[in-house]
């Protein structure tokens, strides 16, 4: 299990680390796009839909990092006076119960609307460009099955820690070893 665990971890660092490389690219399209709108009067016709779809494209690949890293955004009011044990019985429930299946339902439904927008060479119907909308789908399908497989290592995770074995955080495990 903890060798399931720390590949699914491998798996939504490499895509985080993807998700930042898109961000720069993102900043680049744009600052190019802005100064041939408005400095050279040439706007491209690419440039809002490709600019979208990397903003899309580096959120849906960095959400299983930042559940991994445990930098995702949590409510407080439930955590806030509980013991690290409550804590942990409250996200397996949360995630068994709630996350895990609706993740893995929305994952299932993207593998169809992927599909089909690949079968029909769905186009985005948007400007004079009009490209096909299955990469951008692919990508979104890609993002949240690799979000699904996060949340079963993240419930392996809690289950682990229940029962007094932990998994160690990768840059503990890193300074346990002298790396």
């Amino acid at each position: 299990m903890r060798a399931v665990v720390r590949g699914a971890d491998a798996v939504s660092r490499l895509f985080g680390a993807i998700a930042a490389v898109l961000v720069i690219v993102l900043v680049v399209l744009m600052l190019y796009d802005v100064v041939l709108r408005y400095v050279l009067n040439a706007p491209t016709e690419w440039g809002n839909d490709l600019n979208t779809w990397l903003m899309g494209s580096s959120f849906v690949l960095s959400i299983a990092y930042a559940m991994s890293t445990d930098s995702h955004v949590r409510v407080d009011l439930l955590y806030t006076r509980q013991t690290r044990r409550h804590i942990r019985i409250f996200d397996l429930i949360g995630l068994a119960l709630i996350v895990l299946p609706t993740v893995a339902w929305i994952t299932y439904g993207l593998s169809d609307h992927f599909l089909t927008a690949y079968r029909t060479a769905e186009r985005s119907g948007s400007g004079g460009w009009n490209p096909v909308v299955w990469p951008f789908k692919l990508i979104i399908f890609v993002g949240f099955a690799i979000f699904t497989l996060q949340i079963a290592a993240e419930i392996i995770k809690r289950i682990a820690s229940l029962m007094g074995r932990p998994f160690e955080a990768p840059e503990e495990a890193a300074d346990a070893h002298g790396v």
